[in-house]
């Protein structure tokens, strides 16, 4: 059906001709009607925005004569939210992607409700100007619909009466050719600032850096993207965003055919692991990891795998992470301990370590993959009474431990900013060491309602000795959260205590990754329920047994530290 567009002209014909009085033109009115037209009716294949088109023409003033005004009515809509001087803000939900709602300045009056016969403008008119041969004013309101009492001046409301202010404040709604060049100043801020913030310090490859030279562009990576990034700058759009990646990443795997698409994917699944990190320490780890598992054996598994620098950096965090979690919840890994091998294997000849990916040493790294499977084991044998769990691989490991110490780099002592950035190593990596012996301690040896040993207890001040230490320019002792934790559920000093909470605060707040501050409340359910039950009969295993069991989620809820 084709469009149809009202407009209006000056109700002239031969049989109503008026006759001429002399009357004074300042205070005739104009009069006009609606009559109906049909527009161009050749096929777009873009459709503009709605606008309403203010066209001046014929005998009025000459400030307004042959100009032609438009007004946008359908201009981007951009949620107020917190961004920096010059930078474009994030934009709201995938449904309002492609809709651009009407703008109305506070106080300015609506288009449907002005007077027309009360603009001075129109009054210059006079009658002589209503003649065939004069071209008359033309109003055209896109596809709006104007209702009116009847054919007089009334009726069309005048739309003159707009304060020229307005035609010239609105500017024109701006066309973007994809996703990517519409966000770019937010993607060129995450790639330059946020995805610095999970790594130790900068690598050249970064798993969670958002790549430029994709084509297509991944709809659902830059969804993801946006999602974290808003976040750090406090938008009200970085849900939105993160519902439309994963719906978006759905769709994708059900259409999975090309190895681009998979590493697309394994670059969303990074970051949306990461943005779900910066909400809480407790959530649906294993999904995420589950689903990078599957993807990466559906395109071979880790023995036929193109295995690019950003790759192998990928697989290494997603095991980290998988490690990790495995650590606090006793059980399985999902990724089989062959893909950390075959990282472990290349580490000579790649560009990033496990250090600057983590904070915790490649040979430390290695230790943590071995007692997270062999807690599970240990978790296993404790639900099966036939079942004996041989404890050499785990005295083996400890020994090693207690053998291990932190070896200079060589650049350590070339000048005093080096010596600093050595030092502050050292103090990560033995955080990590003594936090992994009270691990050993507790999941291997301890008894329930035995003493806690002295030594255990000064391992565990020497690892909030170890962070306290670490500079606190580039908070390198963000990456020891977990040792930490680990050290305050041994500790009953009061002092050390508020210490290990301020220190979770101010990582909170300096990183904006919130499961720092779900930490603190862990750490305090710990300490209420030694206090309640006693010291001896309390360790941190119960609490986290809980919040994994808790029915509060329906999904398979765990803890990370990661």
């Amino acid at each position: 059906m084709p469009e149809m567009q009202l407009s209006w002209q000056p109700g002239f014909s031969l049989l109503r001709k008026p006759a001429k009085k002399p009357a004074p033109r300042r205070n005739r009115q104009q009069r006009f009607e609606f009559v109906v037209e049909h527009p161009q009716r050749a096929y777009r294949a873009r459709r503009s925005p709605s606008v309403a088109t203010f066209t001046h023409s014929g005998s009025l003033s000459n400030s307004l004569r042959e100009h032609s005004i438009i007004v946008d009515t359908h201009r981007p809509y951009f949620q107020g939210e917190a961004v920096e001087e010059n930078e474009a803000p994030i934009d709201p939900p995938l449904g309002t992607l492609n809709v651009k709602p009407p703008i109305r300045s506070e106080g300015s009056p609506d288009l449907g409700t002005i007077d027309v016969t009360s603009d001075p403008r129109l009054n210059s008119c006079n009658s002589e100007d209503q003649s065939p041969s004069s071209h008359p004013p033309k109003l055209t309101i896109g596809e709006r619909n104007v209702t009116g009492p009847g054919p007089n001046a009334a009726a069309v409301s005048a739309l003159t009466n707009i304060p020229s202010s307005l035609f010239t404040s609105v500017p024109p709604a701006i066309e973007y050719s994809s996703l990517t060049q519409r966000f770019k100043p937010i993607l060129d801020r995450y790639n330059r600032e946020f995805c610095m913030i999970p790594l130790t310090f900068q690598l050249r490859i970064n798993p969670f850096r958002y790549r430029t030279d994709l084509d297509p562009e991944p709809t659902f990576l830059v969804h993801a993207v946006m999602a974290l990034a808003g976040h750090h700058v406090s938008s009200t759009s970085s849900l939105s965003h993160r519902h439309a990646a994963l719906q978006l990443l759905r769709q994708s795997l059900n259409a999975f055919s090309d190895p681009e698409t998979m590493y697309s994917v394994l670059d969303t699944i990074v970051i949306l692991f990461s943005l779900d990190e910066t909400q809480s320490i407790l959530g649906n780890w294993s999904t995420h990891l589950m689903g990078a598992y599957n993807l990466l054996e559906a395109c071979g598994g880790i023995k036929t795998l193109a295995m690019s620098s950003r790759v192998e950096a990928q697989i290494g965090i997603l095991t980290w992470w998988d490690a990790i979690t495995s650590l606090l919840s006793r059980e399985d890994c999902v990724f089989p301990y062959a893909y950390f091998d075959a990282i472990l294997s290349n580490q000579y000849r790649r560009e990033w370590d496990f250090f600057g990916l983590c904070g915790c040493p490649t040979s430390l790294v290695k230790i943590v993959m071995q007692v997270a499977r062999l807690s599970a084991e240990r978790q296993k044998s404790s639900l099966t009474p036939d079942f004996i769990f041989d404890n050499t691989a785990v005295s083996e490991i400890e020994q090693s431990l207690e053998r291990w110490h932190h070896i200079p780099a060589m650049t350590a002592f070339r000048d005093e900013g080096c010596m600093h950035q050595d030092q502050d190593v050292m103090h990560c990596s033995e955080a990590w060491r003594n936090g992994l012996l009270l691990y050993i301690f507790r999941i291997f040896q301890w008894e329930p309602g035995s003493s806690i040993p002295t030594r255990i207890l000064y391992r565990a001040r020497t690892i909030v000795d170890h962070v306290v230490s670490c500079r606190d320019v580039n908070i390198m002792s963000r990456q020891a959260l977990l040792p930490l934790f680990f050290a305050g559920c041994e500790l009953r000093d009061r002092s050390t205590k508020t210490e290990i909470v301020k220190l979770c605060s101010i990582r909170d707040e300096r990183t904006r990754y919130h499961m720092f501050r779900s930490a603190i409340p862990l750490l305090e359910e710990v300490w209420t329920e030694q206090e309640t039950k006693g010291f001896e009969n309390v360790w941190w295993g119960q609490v986290v047994d809980k919040q994994h069991t808790s029915k509060a989620h329906p999904l398979k809820m765990r803890l990370c530290f990661g």
